[in-house]
């Protein structure tokens, strides 16, 4: 595992009020667990925006915050912040989690794209096995994934689409609230091709039936084993199965500021 993952992160004055001291920091899984309120969002802002973003830390108002490595050492391995974008709206299709899983799949410009990965078939041939095999896994694990809604994914072109168990053509936008969420948050970690990265995700359980959220972290790792992750969860769902040494408690790593 890469020595320049984050390894300890502290921010003083945490809504003036608290400090955060979160020493020995796991290199593969972080599982950070607290009650509403208790901050876990907030400091998984500050800590992409600290390594990512300065701009947006200054305008937090965070100073003072340190971390090892520190910014100006850090020899960045790709960064991900995967938000939870499960938020109600007038329209179906006007959602913010069908809009990220749209951009994900089809042509972009800000990020790579599902499509954009097939087509480095075409562009780098000597490569297509790879890639066609990775695709191939890929479909497997959603499948698998999908099973108990019926749905297998249909790949055409440049579309994706699912069909159902009566053979009906089921598109993105009539995919389920967690259909979506789950689709996009592996899409996300797969499209970085198991390259070092680092991956926050929160509460990524949300909208998830309980059997995806107690297989979520295994499929993870499978997908990114060089990846070193950051989940924030209320769900003991997430972690009761073989991932109790992972967990972080906020009360833990968060003290009164002196």
């Amino acid at each position: 595992m890469n020595s320049n993952y984050i390894q300890s992160f502290y921010v003083k004055g945490l809504w003036d009020e608290k400090d955060v001291c979160w020493k020995n920091i796991n290199p593969d899984m972080n599982i950070l667990v607290g009650i509403n309120g208790s901050g876990k969002t907030t400091l998984m802002n500050i800590m992409y925006a600290y390594y990512c973003d300065e701009k947006s830390l200054k305008k937090m108002k965070w100073t003072d915050v340190h971390a090892i490595p520190t910014a100006s050492q850090w020899e960045q391995p790709e960064m991900v912040y995967v938000r939870n974008l499960d938020v109600p709206t007038r329209r179906k299709d006007e959602s913010p989690l069908l809009q990220e899983l749209e951009s994900t799949v089809f042509q972009n410009k800000k990020s790579p794209s599902f499509f954009s990965y097939r087509m480095k078939m075409i562009d780098y041939p000597e490569r297509y096995e790879e890639i066609k095999a990775n695709i191939t896994s890929l479909q497997q694990l959603v499948d698998q994934m999908f099973a108990e809604t019926g749905k297998t994914m249909v790949l055409k072109d440049s579309q994706m689409t699912f069909e159902t168990a009566k053979g009906n053509v089921c598109e993105l936008k009539d995919l389920s609230s967690g259909e979506k969420q789950l689709l996009l948050i592996l899409l996300r970690v797969f499209l970085l091709e198991k390259k070092p990265a680092v991956i926050f995700m929160d509460e990524p359980e949300i909208s998830l039936h309980i059997g995806w959220q107690q297989q979520l972290l295994d499929v993870l790792v499978k997908l990114n084993p060089n990846a070193q992750f950051f989940v924030t969860t209320h769900s003991p769902s997430m972690f009761g199965r073989g991932w109790g040494d992972k967990v972080v408690y906020m009360e833990d790593i968060v003290k009164s500021a002196e």
